[in-house]
């Protein structure tokens, strides 16, 4: 039986600017050389991003059907996502709150879906294709701790990831958030966003409804093998 392979999701993938932004540091900013993103006690590195979106690229180039993509467009989604829970995780911790069965879930499927991937595109597939599992799991949780606290006796499930989300976008206000500029996204109110376009940069959704948003394909072809993903 063939395998079935969960697709990358591009739909919410913001276009970037056509350059890419290469080199260890960025000038003009408080970023060592290697860091793609400090999120309160946790340092995410450029390597781990790096290797990530590639081990990504390699795991779902089969179903882009002959398409290519910038590998910005990966890398920038990987950085943003990997932050995202990384706040989610620490915001988590705060109020005594681990991922539940929602979360294991998704990771059970996944992992049973690229079984027969090599484990450098597993383990890809299934941090990428989880993030918004887990997310969404420690913010339930949280709301579930913050409506319990304020008295709610019967709260609904819109008022539980109300209060979640408003506790997540809070931590991320208050603590030292920062992603590297190269990559032109950043957390805000509880979410990545492109700082150009203020549109979503999750990664992970379904790559053929990603393609009416694809980049230009003269331009993504044109690109070095190194710099391109498909």
């Amino acid at each position: 039986m063939k395998q079935t392979r969960p697709l990358l999701g591009l739909a919410a993938v913001s276009l970037l600017a056509s350059g890419l932004l290469t080199g260890c540091g960025v000038a003009g900013t408080g970023f060592a050389p290697g860091v793609a993103a400090e999120v309160g006690d946790t340092a995410i590195t450029t390597d781990r991003v790096d290797t990530i979106a590639a081990s990504y690229c390699d795991a779902i180039t089969p179903q882009l059907e002959g398409q290519v993509l910038p590998n910005r467009y990966l890398t920038s989604g990987v950085a943003g996502q990997l932050a995202l829970a990384a706040a989610a995780e620490q915001m988590a911790a705060e109020h005594g709150v681990e991922p539940g069965q929602q979360y294991a879930g998704q990771v059970a499927r996944l992992e049973a879906a690229v079984a027969a991937l090599p484990e450098d595109q597993r383990e890809a597939v299934v941090e990428v294709e989880s993030t918004n599992s887990l997310v969404s799991d420690l913010v339930l949780g949280v709301g579930r701790v913050l409506a319990e606290e304020q008295g709610l006796a019967d709260p609904t499930e819109e008022q539980v990831a109300g209060l979640g989300n408003e506790a997540l976008a809070a931590w991320i206000e208050d603590n030292d958030v920062e992603i590297n500029p190269r990559y032109g996204v950043e957390l805000r109110d509880g979410q990545p966003l492109d700082t150009d376009t203020e549109t979503s940069v999750a990664v992970g959704e379904v790559a053929s409804a990603a393609m009416a948003e694809s980049p230009d394909p003269v331009y993504a072809a044109a690109l070095p093998d190194s710099q391109r993903c498909g």
